[in-house]
């Protein structure tokens, strides 16, 4: 009965949400005319899980040539040239609970700072501020679907959103009251083709750009020799499925003898999996690193990254892990087959088949020679698909493209990622 009420309250909630978002968007104002070819200043508020995922999503914003990138979070990340904090206080947060903060301080920042683009993620909530503060300051909007169609299939309810997850079981009202929302976007930015495709089922193609995260420059050579046969990077949430890992090291152990592996995270599942190592014998096989801002050191002493997903956007501990020369050996999830070419840079795996992983992991470790080759392979993709630059490129197509719409014509405003911007992902 409580988890019945649970799940109708949470429908309730976001079905309200999304209709007076909705009722809210026809009745303000469209969006002003763009003073300048890109915008000068961007406003960002989202949900920032890690300073790699901060870096990785940011810094290309700011190396595509914006005077500001205006980031409206929790706290502080790092600080960088061009980005500015705007950070509710703890009693804001206090009185009015985390989301309702955030969005009042976004406001309280566009007041002062009057930025020409807002960007918000996921749909729920952080999306849905960034574009209601759009309407209000008419400034075009823009949504970035981090998490995939997950977000809003069946109303979210099996993202790791808590209000989503609450839901229980599909909900075909919430759905199509999020699709609705999304329309309202100026521009919808997703990791792949797969979300794309989706997008354009539901009739949204015009306004959808694709851009994943970035990684940085790997500026030390790839070593050659590993710490680790496999690494593992995530949140150790249900839907990372990370004990499924864990049954993999033991099942590959046993075939290969000796193994080492890592797993990089925090979350509810690491005493569970460290009672499941145990319970199979295999806690001096698996490391666990806890939580690091910078994973660049572990992966490069890794061989194979593992990735187990039920559900993926665009993976930027894959892509990381890829540019470093680890080879992925990934769930055929999400976004995932963008980046891995199967049998070239590295392998696509049914996410629910056991066997297969471990074959593949074999087969990956007891050949140097398939290594070698799928390790390079791997750098290359990665580095050619989602390097710093290559994003902040592909942000000024993204933002010319809206500017055109919003009667951006004169080049006042840069028109090109700034060669003296060279902030680096990682410090």
């Amino acid at each position: 009965m409580i988890v019945r009420l649970v799940s109708v309250a949470a429908r309730m909630t976001l079905a309200l949400t999304y209709g007076l978002t909705l009722l809210f968007c026809k009745l303000a104002p469209k969006a002003q005319r763009w003073r300048t070819r890109l915008p000068r200043r961007v406003a960002v508020t989202g949900t920032f899980y890690n300073l790699g995922w901060f870096r990785a999503h940011i810094i290309p914003l700011v190396r595509c040539g914006v005077c500001e990138v205006l980031v409206v979070t929790d706290r502080p990340m790092q600080e960088f040239p061009h980005v500015r904090y705007s950070c509710p206080p703890a009693w804001v947060i206090a009185a009015s609970g985390r989301t309702l903060g955030k969005f009042l301080w976004l406001v309280l920042a566009a007041c002062r700072q009057r930025p020409d683009l807002f960007i918000g993620y996921p749909v729920f909530p952080g999306a849905i501020t960034a574009l209601i503060a759009g309407r209000v300051f008419r400034r075009p909007v823009c949504y970035q679907m981090t998490g995939g169609p997950l977000e809003v299939l069946g109303g979210g309810w099996l993202a790791e959103n808590p209000v989503m997850a609450r839901l229980g079981r599909p909900s075909p009202l919430v759905e199509r009251l999020a699709m609705a929302v999304i329309r309202q976007f100026d521009l919808v930015v997703v990791r792949g083709s797969k979300a794309r495709a989706f997008l354009a089922s539901h009739g949204i193609d015009q306004t959808v750009a694709v851009n994943t995260g970035s990684i940085a420059q790997s500026v030390t050579a790839r070593s050659t020799e590993h710490r680790y046969d496999l690494i593992f990077v995530g949140r150790l949430t249900e839907i990372k499925r990370p004990m499924m890992f864990v049954e993999i090291v033991a099942r590959v152990k046993h075939r290969v003898g000796s193994l080492r592996a890592a797993v990089v995270g925090g979350g509810p599942l690491l005493s569970a999996m460290r009672q499941r190592s145990r319970e199979l014998n295999i806690d001096d096989a698996i490391e666990f690193c806890g939580q690091t801002s910078d994973v660049s050191d572990l992966l490069g002493q890794s061989r194979a990254f593992v990735l187990t997903s039920r559900s993926e956007g665009f993976s930027i501990a894959m892509a990381e892990a890829m540019g470093a020369g680890v080879v992925p050996i990934v769930a055929d999830v999400g976004e995932l087959s963008d980046l891995v070419v199967n049998g070239e840079s590295g392998y696509l795996v049914n996410p629910d088949d056991l066997d297969e992983y471990v074959e593949r992991i074999v087969s990956v470790l007891g050949d140097s020679r398939l290594f070698a080759s799928l390790s390079q392979r791997a750098a290359d993709r990665a580095m050619s698909h989602s390097a710093v630059d290559v994003i902040a490129e592909r942000w000024v197509s993204h933002f010319v493209d809206l500017g055109h719409r919003f009667g951006g014509h004169r080049a006042t405003g840069a028109s090109r990622p700034d060669a003296r911007l060279r902030i680096p992902l990682r410090k």
